[in-house]
This record gives structure tokens, sequence and C-alpha cells, in this order.
């Protein structure tokens, strides 16, 4: 799979910029492979558990395939609640990632898809050989962030 060409289609079909996407339409290919190279790719059966709430990891999960969701478990049962979905050409797992505590959420596979995950220590390495480029990251994972506080905020009232 041409993982680079995945995130930059994803950033050129993003049509609003409240899309669930990285963007970081400037990239070039080379660009993109500077980061994905630090990722190991994984690919995920449909409906697998891919976070646990609670589990400590700082890890970054790049969507290169499928359709993930976001939600919480119902006390004492299996059952999920969906809170969003997370498209191909986006990330998740990105809180634990800045602040380095336990999951939040659980994260599930909604159909067989491919993940690109990337440790805390490979974006180290990132932002010590190319710096711009890590600083670019960043702020693009802040406005998914920022994203999806106000989608939270706007389900909570």
């Amino acid at each position: 799979m041409d993982y680079a060409h995945v995130f930059m289609n994803a950033a050129r079909a993003a049509v609003a910029p409240s899309a669930d996407a990285l963007l970081l339409p400037h990239w070039s290919e080379q660009d993109w492979m500077s980061l994905l190279s630090r990722a190991s790719a994984r690919h995920v059966p449909a409906n697998e558990i891919v976070i646990a709430r609670g589990t400590e990891e700082r890890c970054l999960y790049f969507t290169a395939a499928g359709e993930y969701e976001v939600g919480g478990a119902y006390i004492g049962s299996l059952n999920f609640t969906s809170l969003a979905r997370i498209p191909s050409g986006s990330v998740f797992g990105e809180q634990s990632f800045f602040d380095g505590l336990p999951r939040s959420a659980n994260v599930w596979a909604h159909a067989a898809g491919e993940l690109l995950i990337l440790p805390f220590e490979g974006y180290g390495a990132l932002a010590a050989s190319a710096p711009a480029l890590a600083r670019d990251l960043v702020f693009a994972l802040a406005r998914i962030l920022s994203l999806r506080l106000r989608n939270t905020t706007v389900r909570v009232h």
C-alpha cells in the first residue's frame, strides 16, 4: 500500500476546514515517507478493539485504510457506544500521545483496515532529524484535537 498517497489524497479531498483528516497539504511524498517510515503497519480485522480505555501507551495510530469508532462501554457489558468515527487518512490516539496519560476511550475497527503505529520515540526521532516536519505534524494533530473537542462540546450541550 502506498501510505504516503493515502494521506496526501485525504488532505486534498478534505473540502471543509472541519474535515477529520490529517491536513498537511504542503507536504511532499518524501515528507510523508520521513514520518511514516518510523511507524509500523498493522492489519486490523473488523470489530477488533485497537485501544482499550485505561491502557498505558503513548503512540499515534494513522488510519491508512478502514474506519474506526471511538467510544465507551456500558458498565458490566461488552456493548460499545460510538461517539465518533475516524476515517481513513486521519489519526487517533493523539490525546495520550500528547499528555502521556492512560487512554481515555476505546477505539475499535468498524471494518477491516490498516493502521500505521508511530511510537512516541519515533516522533522524537523525526523531531531530531526534521524539526520543521515535527512542528507541522504537531499543529495538524492540534487541529484535529481541537475539532474533536468542539464536536464533543456540541454533543454535550
